[in-house]
């Protein structure tokens, strides 16, 4: 039979085991870590203009030029702020299902079209704030010497671009975004372009049932 001072692990005992498993918690969570689809384990500048446009280098300035942390934050989300911006980019650029973004940010298809739609809110209440004409003079110093010299009254060229969306769940949007020719859901907006190819403006989306 073992004495009871045996069987009594010491204090001393009792704290090693607690910082042995604080050390596998952390190795742990470090490896989960390293696997989640977040900026930070997007490898190379090729993996991240694939999901976002954007080199990695790009993707921090821009993130950080729109000053949209503290915006993003008021969701109160359980996704970082910066990976708001990610998912919003990665959907943009790749026009993804939200069933398939949501096995990659590892949250639920609702969410993925709530984060969606939240970014573009945030985006477009500080961007629509932004003076998108530069002066005349700029616009001139940039621009092609060929065209200058029958437009050079030109400051901005508008033209419609389209933008491929997921089909939407009720019937009467369906139709209203429907385009026959290519046969896919699609929403439409005004597009500005300067005569150096500069995008100036892209006009808040619309749809019709006339859609081709």
């Amino acid at each position: 039979m073992h004495s009871v001072s045996s069987q009594t692990e010491t204090f001393s005992d009792v704290m090693d085991r607690i910082n042995k498993l604080k050390d596998e918690l952390k190795e742990l969570q470090d490896s989960l870590g390293k696997k989640a689809f977040i900026p930070e384990n997007i490898s190379n500048d090729t993996k991240m203009k694939a999901l976002t446009g954007f080199t990695i280098k790009r993707f921090s300035c821009i993130y950080s030029f729109l000053n949209d942390e503290e915006d993003l934050q008021t969701g109160k989300f359980c996704k970082r702020p910066v990976d708001l911006f990610f998912l919003f980019l990665v959907k943009l650029r790749t026009g993804i299902s939200n069933e398939f973004l949501s096995v990659l940010f590892e949250i639920s298809d609702s969410k993925v079209s709530r984060y969606f739609t939240f970014v573009t809110t945030v985006l477009y209440e500080k961007l629509k704030l932004l003076h998108i004409f530069p002066s005349k003079s700029k616009v001139v110093e940039s621009m092609p010497r060929q065209f200058y010299s029958k437009n050079r009254d030109c400051r901005v060229i508008v033209g419609c671009t389209e933008f491929p969306i997921q089909k939407p769940n009720s019937p009467a949007e369906q139709q209203m975004t429907f385009s026959f020719y290519k046969n896919i859901n699609i929403l439409k907006g005004m597009i500005g372009i300067m005569p150096s190819g500069t995008i100036s403006f892209i006009s808040p989306s619309y749809c019709g049932s006339n859609i081709g």
